[in-house]
């Protein structure tokens, strides 16, 4: 997809001021190749000190300001015992990394390290709900500095040694982080920058010094420092920037409106463009070869629930999930976990050659011969039968019982060709009882068919309900009535059921949860989703 021109967009506010050293681009600046900063003053808006030409250390501490974004960025928070621990949105006034980053970049991803006291607070008791979180949390502040606690964490893991966080970090260092991934210049590899709020550039010159003591480079700017592995990289991403940014982005800007509210973490990604350079990368892709569409997702925290929404645009036509809701909401209140697919029939058909080329790509000879034996001993072709079968609305339930399994397949599909189905894997290739459990089918009304591994649960199913009315139910998939995949697992009544099997610390730590759900919808060449995570 091509990105729209920037040459005519004005620069972002604080890029073009102030200028850089003269030669810049044709010669290095005036003290390159020397030890950092020693006897040559230094003003906002120089650039940074950029190491002699050697081939980059393991150690390269520009890149592990990278880390220190990476370890709040997209989780920005503490993983322990099944706990989260996370801070709030990204929805302060002030200059974005957007406006920093060049809106040739084809991936992106923010963070904000100074939420709202509300939600820090929020954030706080949410994590204190889990006993695993306790050693994690143990001496941290909720009032306190994000930053210091992550830069303290790094500098405990062997990182920023011989840097002191109140005299080099604390006085400039911003509340923003960001992080883009560039082309690469004439098919070379992509490059990464990472752009760090700065609230002083004096300070933020001075501290960077020492930073990038044992390599990397960073370029102090009026509001963020771009810094990344080498000159060139950031220098490119500076100039570019100036010719439009990320936020000048027409299509980030649309991706993002459409996602709605950011969260604890934002991140972007064009599909189209980040596939074209699979090669580079070294990743390679079936089918087409190349990833196609546009993905922005959050991180966001609402109350008691963690939430991770998405939204994919102009993605390729026939992959967006069909259908007005599924039946998953009709099924038992006592459910513990469901998986409902609208129109998995069609989609079937649609991506049948796709997975009939990759399989017989990977299996060769051994996927006909395995489709014939199919259609043999079942009766059935694949994909039609199959697809009729599977049904336009088919859900999968799992039963409350700890002593026998309940699995239950609920669908709308053709009942001769499910009766089919069924008895040749109750019989097997011999003509003789599988050995497995016997498979129960029954009519549930509605045109739809129960098959089930236990009779009773097929009555259960057939004339129980509720689930959709259900709170835990409501909470975590607050979208079932319009979405077409849905997911759902009631946690607490899980571990209630099988709670036996759980060992003291598992069950204590799944504990204060209460229910996850997933669900995804989309029309046209757009779709959204949504994961949820709900606590007591």
């Amino acid at each position: 997809m091509t990105m729209p021109p920037y040459g005519q967009q004005p620069p972002p506010p604080g890029y073009g001021q102030p200028q850089p050293p003269q030669g810049y681009g044709q010669q290095p600046p005036q003290g390159y190749g020397q030890a950092p900063f020693q006897g040559q003053p230094h003003h906002p808006g120089q650039w940074g000190h950029q190491p002699p030409p050697q081939a980059p250390r393991s150690s390269n501490t520009a890149l592990k300001w990278g880390a220190f974004g990476a370890a709040g960025l997209l989780t920005v928070g503490l993983l322990g015992g099944g706990a989260l621990f996370a801070f709030s949105k990204v929805n302060g006034g002030g200059p974005q990394p957007e406006s920093a980053l060049p809106g040739t970049a084809v991936a992106f991803a923010k963070v904000d390290l100074d939420p709202s006291a509300d939600q820090k607070l929020d954030a706080f008791r949410f994590a204190r709900k889990f006993p695993g979180a306790k050693d994690s949390l143990n001496g941290v502040d909720e009032n306190g500095d994000l930053r210091k606690e992550l830069f303290d964490a790094l500098q405990d893991d062997g990182e920023f040694e011989g840097v002191d966080y109140a005299t080099d970090v604390e006085p400039w260092l911003g509340q923003r982080i960001g992080v883009a991934v560039l082309p690469g210049t004439d098919g070379g590899e992509p490059g990464v920058v990472i752009a760090l709020a700065s609230t002083d550039q004096d300070a933020a010159t001075k501290g960077l010094a020492t930073m990038t003591g044992d390599g990397g480079y960073c370029s102090v700017q009026a509001d963020f420092a771009i810094c990344g592995e080498e000159q060139a990289i950031v220098d490119k991403a500076i100039n570019d920037t100036k010719s439009g940014s990320l936020e000048d982005n027409a299509n980030f800007t649309s991706d993002m409106s459409d996602l709605g509210e950011d969260g604890i973490a934002t991140a972007w990604v064009d599909g189209t463009q980040l596939g074209a350079l699979d090669s580079m990368v070294g990743i390679r892709q079936s089918g087409s070869g190349q990833a196609q569409g546009r993905y922005a997702v959050a991180l966001r925290f609402d109350g008691p629930t963690l939430e991770l929404a998405g939204r994919a645009n102009a993605l390729p036509a026939g992959s967006v999930p069909g259908g007005d809701g599924t039946s998953i909401g009709d099924l038992p209140e006592g459910t513990l976990g469901a998986l409902s697919i609208a129109g998995l029939d069609e989609s079937l058909r649609k991506a049948w050659p796709e997975i009939d080329k990759s399989a017989r790509q990977t299996l060769g000879d051994d996927w006909q011969s395995g489709l014939d034996s199919f259609t043999s001993e079942t009766g059935l072709s694949v994909p039609d039968d199959v697809a009729k079968a599977v049904g336009s609305d088919t859900t999968l339930a799992l039963g409350p019982d700890a002593n026998e399994l309940k699995v239950a397949l609920v669908t709308n599909g053709d009942r001769g060709l499910i009766d089919k189905l069924v008895a040749s894997v109750d019989t097997g290739s011999s003509g003789y009882s599988s050995g497995g459990p016997q498979l129960s089918v029954k009519d549930a009304g509605d045109n739809r068919t129960v098959v089930t591994t236990q009779p009773g649960y097929a009555d259960e199913i057939a004339n129980g309900s509720g689930l959709g009315d259900s709170a835990a139910f409501k909470d975590a998939v607050p979208d079932a009535d319009k979405a077409g995949v849905v997911g759902y697992a009631d946690i607490g009544k899980i571990v209630e059921t099988f709670g036996s099997d759980i060992d003291d610390e598992t069950k204590a730590n799944l504990a204060p949860l209460s229910a996850v759900g997933f669900s995804t919808w989309g029309e046209d060449d757009h779709a959204d989703f949504r994961f949820r995570l709900t606590t007591k």
